[in-house]
């Protein structure tokens, strides 16, 4: 297939929603990019993700949705999102191209596209930043030097949270990983998931983002609990579990869902990534604690309680 050169899809999910309509959502940019997640070394690894951020996306520009159900129209935003709710059911030979053209943009992604909506007992809603997988948030240097110089299969995974989702894994669970990484990381991100047999989830990140936006810090200030509330919304599902860490907002954020939701959020689990804690991190912790919400503020050797925990809750599910 001859695709376009004006334009590339970086990423895209399709999901099925509880209201038999499906959620199109993906990223745009210009120039007709090679597939990524291309295995290289520390020093190949840090070119591209600089790359990343003087590479264009495609903004403010029409496109087209081939789906066999029909033709879905809609626009990329200033960061190259798109985003679509539609009752055109997804189809494997799907295809985006811009209004107007007949050139077909090429999807550079290595990884699941369509995520089917059933009928689910529970949904695992999780970070993914010093959740599962170690980047060192809390320190801007060392976070840094990590992203660049550490390739996505030498990054390391955190056993514990891959534990916690393998334990619920016969309850048949559905895995979302929402976080405030940025769209430029997707894949290596998406490698790093599937290197270490993570479960395979809708990834939903902040936009992509230019150098210049990055230094800016031109992220949408509630863009994790809005997309949060979003999947909870939309989904079929009867309870949910977070997944969370203590470096950023994990806590305020779920504490605000907890009350939000109290009939839906079976458990919430933060990991805590120091030996200390902070002033700051306790009161959070008193503030999650008081919505009532079961709730699990885990290092490693908590491992073995909250897994028999999980089998008692696994129990009163099934």
């Amino acid at each position: 297939m001859v695709y376009s050169k004006k334009a590339s899809v970086w990423e895209l999910s399709v999901l099925q929603l509880a209201t038999d309509k499906v959620w199109y959502k993906g990223v745009v940019l210009k120039g007709n990019r090679d597939i990524q997640n291309k295995k290289g070394k520390a020093f190949q690894n840090a070119i591209r993700v600089i790359c990343s951020y003087f590479t264009p996306v495609l903004s403010n520009q029409e496109i087209c949705i081939h789906t066999k159900a029909g033709l879905i129209f809609t626009k990329t935003d200033t960061f190259g999102r798109f985003q679509a709710v539609s009752d055109k059911a997804y189809c494997e030979d799907l295809k985006i191209t811009l209004s107007g053209s007949d050139e077909v943009l090429k999807l550079v992604q290595n990884y699941p596209v369509f995520f089917q909506e059933e009928q689910r007992t529970l949904d695992i809603i999780s970070d993914i930043d010093d959740t599962i997988l170690v980047s060192n948030t809390a320190n801007i240097f060392q976070r840094i030097k990590t992203l660049l110089f550490l390739v996505p299969e030498r990054r390391t995974v955190i056993e514990f949270t891959k534990n916690i989702f393998q334990a619920w894994e016969d309850v048949n669970p559905r895995l979302f990983y929402v976080s405030k990484s940025e769209s430029n990381l997707f894949g290596l991100l998406t490698t790093f998931i599937k290197h270490n047999e993570l479960p395979l989830g809708v990834l939903t990140l902040t936009p992509y983002l230019s150098f210049f936006q990055l230094i800016k810090g031109q992220k949408p200030i509630d863009f994790k609990l809005n997309a949060i509330r979003f999947l909870i919304t939309q989904s079929r599902s009867k309870h949910y579990i977070l997944v969370g860490d203590d470096t950023q907002k994990d806590m305020a954020i779920y504490t605000t869902l907890a009350k939000a939701y109290p009939e839906l959020i079976l458990k919430i689990y933060i990991r805590r990534t120091g030996k200390d804690i902070s002033e700051t991190q306790q009161k959070m912790w008193e503030e999650l604690l008081a919505t009532g919400t079961s709730a699990s503020y885990f290092l490693p050797e908590h491992a073995d309680s909250i897994l028999k925990e999980i089998q008692t809750l696994k129990e009163e599910l099934i």
